[in-house]
């Protein structure tokens, strides 16, 4: 039996010892991430070849490591368990962020053939291969080829069709390898967390970034937002800012702040080059200036006597959350910040005639032959009418998959064959596989 201060100062130095396994921990994780992904170009270096898919398995370890110094979940004794959480092969390329306490429960049971998970997997994988095949690998070359040269005077629509052409080709590459890689793991019986949340419905840049790449988001939430704007010196900012500026401003100003700062890392998170730097730095203040003008907004909506709840203002909030997402994309996409800008002025400045985009003669000066374009545009859209319609359908809570199961089987057997058809008709046309875009993240 001990006393109580023995008792205290034995829990203190285990507190120390914990700390310090988890510096280093954190240490050598960021330290190998800093210098495969960063270093390189720092210094103008080329040599070092970037294991595909570092950040995510990075960033899954880190949580891991948060988890058990912050009691959340029991350490794992077994390496081989704790190994297979980080190297679980659907996920290691570009992720979802997987946590350990819900995954790691998963992987240590056991698992009978089901098989409707085998059903629901099968269809999840043929329904992202689409997205990935039909849709973004159609549409890649044709970006590259308008927004990649450089153009001098191009038209501001010329370059808005690149944008949301790359708006929809980012969606379909990214969220159809997620599906993909959920479904493999289905088959498994196990269920990786979703990623997206149909994130062209959002109604505000905040709750884009609640819907799309969600793991992301709640990991910088849970390791970077809540550590951040809950310290010290950010409550007394807020309780000073409260006594000066009112009492909207001193809450909401440690979150602005702790947001621009997650979104500056999120941005350098996708890479080290300064457009990606700019991308999240412009998300991370429209995140914070749309908090900061809430109160603005609400009166400004009261003497205008708009109707908040109305169907044509939550549809008008849906394409204003669209209109500036897309601008953002224009610093993800440009490498290049200053063209980015000139691109971006030139939309709204130099639009030109919308009608060129109609013109063959015309295209073909950016897009080079296009001979196959028709039919690229035609299995583009049959795509992209499908995407829109499951998302449309999940948007209204409605389970796609369960709906489709509950028809005949012709109506079933009809859906199957119509993916896995125009899948193979994209590999006609397809100038080969671009890979994942988010792999190289």
């Amino acid at each position: 039996m001990v006393d109580k201060e023995t008792f205290k100062n034995m829990k203190k130095q285990t507190q120390n010892k914990k700390r310090l396994v988890l510096v280093g921990m954190l240490f050598f994780n960021i330290g190998i991430l800093f210098y495969l992904k960063y270093w390189r170009v720092l210094i103008g270096s080329k040599t070092l070849l970037l294991p595909l898919g570092i950040s995510y398995y990075t960033l899954q370890a880190i949580g891991y490591f948060m988890d058990v110094y912050n009691s959340k979940i029991e350490r794992e004794t077994n390496f081989a368990r704790f190994f297979l959480f980080i190297s679980f092969f659907p996920q290691l390329i570009m992720g979802p962020i997987n946590r350990y306490g819900i995954q790691g429960k998963q992987l240590k049971e056991e698992h009978e053939f089901d098989f409707e998970n085998i059903k629901h997997g099968v269809m999840l994988i043929l329904f992202g291969a689409m997205k990935k095949y039909v849709v973004a690998n159609l549409l890649v070359t044709r970006i590259s080829s308008i927004l990649d040269k450089n153009y001098e005077g191009i038209p501001g629509c010329v370059i808005l069709f690149a944008i949301l052409m790359y708006s929809l080709y980012q969606y379909a590459d990214f969220s159809g390898g997620i599906d993909m890689f959920l479904g493999v793991a289905e088959l498994f019986g196990i269920k990786m967390q979703p990623n997206f949340k149909q994130p062209y419905f959002s109604v505000s840049i905040a709750n884009f970034w609640q819907r799309w790449h969600i793991s992301l988001g709640q990991w910088m939430r849970d390791y970077v937002f809540y550590p951040l704007a809950l310290t010290e010196g950010m409550t007394k900012l807020g309780k000073w800012c409260t006594n000066h500026f009112g009492k909207h401003f001193g809450r909401v100003l440690p979150a602005c702040i702790a947001n621009i700062v997650v979104f500056m890392l999120v941005g350098v998170w996708h890479g080290p080059e300064l457009h990606f730097f700019v991308w999240g730095l412009y998300n991370g203040l429209l995140i914070a200036l749309s908090d900061i003008l809430k109160p603005a907004f609400k009166k400004l909506n009261g003497f205008l006597h708009i109707n908040e709840n109305a169907k044509w203002f939550h549809i008008f909030r849906i394409v204003r959350t669209f209109i500036l997402v897309n601008i953002g994309w224009y610093f993800d996409r440009i490498a290049d910040v200053r063209q980015s800008f000139i691109y971006l002025k030139d939309t709204f400045v130099n639009f030109g005639n919308p009608l060129l985009l109609a013109s063959k003669e015309y295209l073909r000066a950016f897009l080079g032959p296009i001979s196959n374009f028709e039919s690229h545009i035609i299995l583009v859209f049959i795509g992209a009418v499908i995407i829109f319609v499951v998302s449309l359908l999940k948007e209204n809570k409605i389970d796609v998959y369960t709906a489709i199961q509950k028809k005949n089987i012709a109506f079933r057997w009809g859906a199957y064959y119509v993916l896995l058809i125009i899948i193979i008709l994209s590999f006609t046309f397809s100038s080969g596989d671009a890979g994942f875009m988010y792999a190289q993240y």
